[in-house]
């Protein structure tokens, strides 16, 4: 963000302005409060929660994504901001990142990455049978974790069989809209809303984690991409394991602290290449070239002098000519 986009957050959140904060549950829903403005510097304000004390299910840490909504003749817009200190329960320093725009009918804040997603479609199944087939991967997946052997979890996962057969189809590399509520993706294939699909999302975490999940077609929109048509599919979790899910909130958040580095590091005014030693340097060149001119000036000076002088003869040789001249005269006499 440039610097003049501060003045959106400046008009409308200046000191003792009331505003509304977003903060994610691990359900994928949002608890909102109201809050605040104590303080207001560029992209980042100091908000006291009204509240004295936050529900049992509310939490609040370092890192965390939250929105910051305003209300401007009775309609809603909110910013996205990521908590960077904490003082107590209720004190917040949040620092903003995009800008504010009408509040968007989803659960909470989405991210646009590249991650490796596999998706598979499943027809016809029943509710039960996906359940249970999700059940098994994502136990799978996380037995990896947990410490068991490996040939415990092959055994493991040996004996199951699954009720789905899937064909699983990847997107490697793929940019992803990804929230803790749901997925945006471009597929190849058509697809209708309210079909479900099978997802498994490659998270690169140290380590590598792959979340499970089986998600609901929300929306879908037709859109070209370097000349080919793909199909903007809009998910909505509906089977995702809660510590899968706080494994989004971690990778989200993680990835826009460090864009929100860099976007800083940007701002900051950048030293000449060499770094201080050419700077350095540059001086010392520049202090020389002025010295250098300052004495040429001078002896051009100078040397303008000399002419005048040796024009205008030295005193000593005009008396010298003059004695001899008053001497050669009283001879002469």
């Amino acid at each position: 963000m440039q610097e003049d986009d501060y003045g959106e957050y400046r008009h409308y959140l200046q000191e003792g302005m009331r505003i509304e904060v977003g903060i994610p549950l691990s359900g994928g829903d949002v608890f909102r409060d109201w809050a605040v403005v104590a303080e207001s510097a560029g992209d980042e304000l100091l908000a006291q929660i009204s509240r004295d004390v936050l529900p049992a299910n509310v939490r609040v840490d370092l890192g965390f994504i939250l929105d910051v909504s305003i209300w401007i003749n009775k309609e809603a817009y909110t910013c996205s901001g990521i908590v960077t200190e904490k003082r107590g329960g209720r004190v917040l320093r949040i620092r903003l990142f995009g800008r504010f725009t009408p509040r968007e009918r989803r659960q909470f804040f989405r991210i646009n990455l590249e991650l490796k997603v596999s998706y598979a479609f499943t027809s016809d199944a029943s509710r039960a049978d996906l359940e249970r087939d999700w059940a098994h991967r994502k136990e799978h997946e996380q037995m990896k974790f947990q410490g068991y052997d490996a040939y415990v979890i092959a055994a493991h996962h040996a004996r199951y069989q699954p009720a789905v057969k899937l064909q699983w189809q990847e997107l490697a590399g793929s940019e992803v809209n990804l929230g803790g509520g749901g997925i945006l993706l471009s597929i190849p294939e058509p697809v209708g809303p309210e079909e479900w699909l099978a997802l498994e999302i490659s998270l690169p975490l140290t380590p590598r984690r792959l979340v499970h999940a089986v998600a609901r077609v929300i929306h879908v929109r037709p859109v070209t991409q370097r000349g080919e048509e793909r199909i903007r599919v809009g998910l909505q979790f509906v089977l995702l394991d809660e510590r899968d899910r706080d494994l989004l909130f971690r990778h989200i958040s993680v990835t826009q602290i460090a864009l929100l580095r860099k976007a800083s590091e940007l701002r900051e005014l950048p030293e000449p290449a060499g770094g201080p030693a050419k700077t350095q340097k540059s001086r010392e060149m520049l202090r020389l070239a002025l010295l250098t001119l300052l004495l040429l000036i001078l002896a051009v000076i100078l040397a303008r002098c000399l002419i005048r002088h040796r024009q205008a003869g030295s005193p000593n040789e005009i008396g010298e000519t003059y004695q001899r001249a008053l001497k050669q005269y009283r001879h002469q006499q």
